[in-house]
């Protein structure tokens, strides 16, 4: 059987279960506007903190630079005065060297010296790895001490113009690592400070960077539902908006999709409704038709029929007067069956295309179909196929509106007979079957057409659906026959294969609490 169309309702209830499924877990991992803003702002935090940590490192480490440099001072002050003290003790040695009184001499000498000796302590305690030493200088003062002669008092001068030279020394070498570590402190400060300020544009530029691509693709993303709202508005059913956002804009896209989703069911819900409807308006003016061709055409039929019978009397009184080469081409006979048979039709179309109620009742399900049958054989897709009805007389009355069982009938019929058009070779056959089947009573409907792949299979009931060239289906058949059949309370199932035909079981409801329940859902 070629695919007609189907109804929507199980892909429409898929979609919304698919949707309740999946929006526990896009509620678990949604992240909204303000929730971003607030990371970010978190992230602008940590930023800051991170560079505040690393300013007051560096101004730790630049405040011993400046410790060192502060030492290195004081030291080197403390060496010039050890130096002062030194060069004043050689002077009063050399001032007092030719003194009349050398004990008076010596005593002067002393308070020089011991000023260097004060100078040289408070230099050690300041620097314990000072490794200059007054050894030698007392030793010679002390040899001047006992005997101050002329040579005691120049060694005496020798070994305090070395010390004297000692302090120079190191004060030359305190004041060229003052300067190094004052460079290096300059240096130090630079770097922190374009460092700090480097740390900052990078973090003002990521920070702008950041905001202009998430305002970028937030517009992006507004645009496109914007637009897609207004396409939606204007009839387009297509695509959903791939959503990758998890925040409020990515619901929104959601609840678009889900809008155009529930448009488009609804809409094919109203085709559907129309279509019922449309048959039904074309039913009643069918019937209306129908009713008034057969009174039309039932008064000549009639007014015929009377002639050829006061032929057949008249040829029975005659006989005896006529030679029966004279009535051989006589025929009233066949006159008379042929308007039978025109009357017999007539009053099929009328019964078919009579108006039916509207409201659900006890029908006789294979009384339709004889009635379908019979109809259908007058439309030339039928000529060449042979149709089978295998009735069963045991059958249970079903329930249900009668117009729309016809519907039913005549749109599986019709698809059949659309299945077997292009069947090369073999007998074109269709066979309706009846039967009551676990409880309920099942229609079959079989061809040995083309049959039907598995995608195709998949997509029998998908409303707009068809197989057939363009004019010639509308995608609404099947879509209409599954629906009416919900209505119903009962279903349809199909079975096909390519090359092995298709098999439609239809099952009606033989009670009404059935018809009723489906109803109310």
């Amino acid at each position: 059987m070629r695919r007609d169309d189907h109804a929507i309702p199980d892909a429409a209830a898929r979609t919304d279960a698919a949707v309740a499924q999946d929006a526990p877990a896009a509620r678990e991992f949604t992240l909204s506007v303000r929730t971003k803003g607030l990371i970010v702002f978190a992230a602008l935090i940590i930023y800051g903190i991170v560079i505040a940590a690393f300013v007051f490192h560096q101004k730790d480490v630049l405040l011993q630079e400046f410790d060192q440099i502060q030492q290195s001072l004081e030291t080197d002050s403390q060496l010039k005065q050890a130096d002062a003290a030194a060069f004043s003790a050689v002077m009063a040695v050399f001032a007092n060297i030719e003194a009349a009184d050398r004990a008076a001499g010596m005593q002067r000498v002393q308070m020089h010296f011991q000023l260097l000796r004060n100078r040289h302590a408070e230099l050690a305690g300041r620097n314990p790895d000072l490794g200059i030493s007054l050894s030698g200088v007392n030793q010679a003062i002390a040899v001047a001490q006992d005997d101050p002669s002329k040579d005691n008092m120049n060694r005496l001068i020798v070994e305090l113009v070395k010390i004297k030279n000692d302090f120079t020394s190191l004060a030359q070498q305190s004041e060229l690592s003052r300067k190094r570590m004052s460079e290096r402190y300059r240096k130090q400060a630079d770097s922190v400070t374009l460092t700090a300020m480097l740390l900052g544009a990078l973090g003002l530029a990521l920070l702008g960077a950041i905001t202009g691509l998430f305002f970028r693709q937030l517009t992006l993303d507004l645009n496109m539902l914007r637009g897609r709202a207004l396409a939606i508005v204007n009839g387009y059913r297509g695509d959903p908006i791939p959503v990758r956002r998890h925040d409020e804009v990515g619901q929104l896209m959601t609840a678009v999709n889900g809008m155009a989703e529930a448009l488009d069911k609804r809409e094919k819900e109203l085709m559907l409704e129309r279509q019922k409807y449309f048959h039904q308006e074309k039913m009643a003016a069918i019937g209306a038709l129908a009713a008034g061709v057969a009174h039309e055409i039932n008064n000549p039929i009639a007014a015929i029929s009377g002639i050829a019978e006061e032929m057949v009397q008249h040829r029975e009184q005659t006989m005896g007067e006529c030679t029966a080469e004279d009535c051989a081409t006589c025929r009233p006979d066949l006159i008379h069956e042929h308007t039978r048979r025109l009357a017999a039709i007539t009053r099929e179309i009328a019964e078919f295309a009579s108006p039916q109620a509207a409201e659900p009742q006890w029908m006789d399900l294979n009384a339709r179909l004889r009635s379908s049958a019979s109809l259908i054989r007058y439309d030339r897709r039928a000529r060449e196929v042979e149709l089978e009805l295998h009735l069963d007389s045991q059958l249970p009355a079903v329930y249900g509106v009668a117009d729309h069982v016809t519907q039913v009938i005549m749109n599986l019929l019709i698809n059949a007979m659309d299945a077997l058009e292009d069947k090369a070779e073999g007998p074109r056959r269709v066979v309706v079957t009846t039967r009551k089947t676990r409880g309920q009573v099942e229609l079959l409907i079989e061809d040995n057409g083309h049959g039907m792949d598995a995608q195709t299979l998949d997509r029998v009931f998908d409303a707009f659906f068809t197989t057939k060239p363009a004019g010639k289906g509308t995608g609404l058949g099947l879509s209409l026959c599954y629906s009416i059949m919900k209505t119903h309370g009962g279903n349809i199932d199909i079975e096909s294969a390519p090359g092995k035909g298709t098999t439609v079981h239809v099952f009606f409801p033989v009670t009404d609490t059935e018809y009723k329940d489906s109803n109310n859902l």
